[in-house]
């Protein structure tokens, strides 16, 4: 009977943390998963918002695009090092784009010596219609 509980004992040693360990890498993956959408999202509404304001001077929609891009990036990001966002306007298309680090240790009983290095890079791209265009694109759209 002893030994019994003592190979109970030893499985437990092993199993235990293994399943911790799977069970936090899970997590940490779906951590970086919401980041990769939300940043995605971020980017996309800055740019179409800033692309919709065609007429308007190259440094209004930098402006625009940017203002509108940090304020969700600050949001909704979690746990992000080193994020850059940088967001570009010429005379056909708005351009951003958002870089930054997320370090997901994998036990965290180990401190900084064991860690995973996840980076997200990710870039939207928009052109920039004038108000003729896009009634043009919207007439073709609807097939008048």
């Amino acid at each position: 009977m002893k030994r019994l509980k003592a190979m109970m004992t030893i499985e437990a040693v092993i199993i235990l943390p293994l399943c911790l360990m799977i069970s936090l890498l899970i997590v940490w993956s779906g951590i970086l998963l919401y980041n990769r959408t939300a940043a995605d999202y971020a980017l996309s509404v800055a740019v179409i918002q800033a692309a919709r304001q065609a007429e308007a001077d190259n440094d209004t929609i930098l402006k625009l695009a940017g203002d509108k891009a940090s304020e969700l990036l600050n949001a909704r990001m979690v746990m992000m090092e080193e994020a850059s966002l940088d967001v570009s306007v010429d005379l056909m298309a708005v351009k951003a784009s958002y870089s930054g680090r997320m370090r997901a240790p994998v036990l965290p009983a180990f401190g900084d010596g064991l860690h995973f290095d996840w980076k997200i890079n990710i870039s939207r791209k928009s052109p920039r219609l004038k108000e003729a265009m896009t009634v043009r694109s919207m007439h073709n759209i609807t097939g008048g």
